[in-house]
């Protein structure tokens, strides 16, 4: 009877709710990410910073971290949540530390242009997979050297397929995806601080289709020297995915170029550097770069 009492707990789990506010006003911070450190498991706060998750003995050993932009990201450790009962908690967020440019504030009202699509190239177009976690970014340049805001971004998708001829090889995971964006940061060629402070979680589903994201009530801006449009793997859905060798859907279309000058493309992994190297592939003796297929539809200032 022991055993069989032990092993009934064993199978319990527990629930960690928790609430998240920044630590310098107390206010609660809504669309925080919360993911395990390992699975990439990933679920967000809702409008008022709440949250809740299961933790079982798979996960128990993972760090919990809770991250939203502008702040610094929250490790917790889950070896303390052992017991077999909801735990309530409350995660203070601190803000990083940055420098920001003089705002000019005026009362003028801003007229655009109509409605202008920047297009990507489309040359030697390959559909690549990644791991949860992954992000990739694209440089769009800003032909008009003016500035504007962006009122759709466009990411071209193909849909995943099973080989017939590979019978392991499954589709094993529909992906969710965060879109950011990014200063370019030109001495430095890469991406610097990004320029709009929340998540925007969409899923696309397993097709292949040119997805549009509607972004024109948000007021992102569109910089004179371009933006970095970034396309992050979310996990929502699924408790304990493949780290390795895993089919995730749908697959993002790539083009090639070579001897890109300046560098325009960037990958990495959660709280990793931005990386640029390892998105390089050989063909022909010839080395080139893959490089995100991203549209913009902007407006200009008139």
């Amino acid at each position: 009877m022991f055993f069989i009492v032990l092993f009934c707990n064993n199978l319990h789990s527990q629930i960690l709710s928790g609430t998240v506010l920044d630590a310098d006003s107390n206010s609660t911070i809504d669309l925080a990410s919360i993911y395990f450190k390992e699975s990439k498991y990933t679920i967000f706060s809702d409008s008022n910073g709440k949250f809740s998750v299961e933790i079982d003995t798979k996960n128990q050993k993972e760090a919990l971290v809770i991250s939203s932009v502008g702040y610094q990201d929250l490790k917790i450790n889950l070896k303390k949540y052992t017991e077999n009962k909801e735990y309530q908690a409350t995660f203070k967020l601190f803000s990083k530390v940055q420098t920001l440019d003089e705002v000019v504030i005026s009362n003028k009202k801003i007229n655009y242009s109509s409605a202008k699509t920047i297009t990507s190239k489309r040359n030697g177009i390959a559909g690549l997979s990644f791991q949860f976690g992954t992000e990739n970014v694209t440089l769009v340049q800003n032909p008009y050297v003016k500035n504007g805001k962006i009122k759709k971004v466009i990411l071209s998708l193909k849909k995943a397929t099973e080989d017939p001829k590979q019978p392991k090889w499954k589709i094993d995971y529909t992906t969710a995806y965060n879109i950011k964006f990014y200063k370019y940061d030109a001495r430095n060629q890469k991406p610097s601080e990004e320029l709009y402070n929340k998540n925007i979680i969409v899923e696309p589903g397993n097709k292949t289709q040119d997805f549009v994201i509607d972004v024109d009530s948000l007021h992102i801006p569109f910089p004179k020297e371009g933006v970095c449009v970034g396309v992050e793997y979310v996990n929502t859905r699924y408790k304990n995915p493949k780290t390795n060798f895993a089919l995730i859907a749908p697959t993002m279309n790539f083009y090639q170029e070579e001897k890109l000058k300046p560098i325009i493309s960037w990958s990495r992994y959660r709280g990793e550097d931005w990386e640029f190297r390892h998105s390089f592939s050989n063909f022909k003796n010839r080395r080139y770069q893959n490089v995100m297929v991203v549209d913009l539809v902007v407006n200009t200032e008139k």
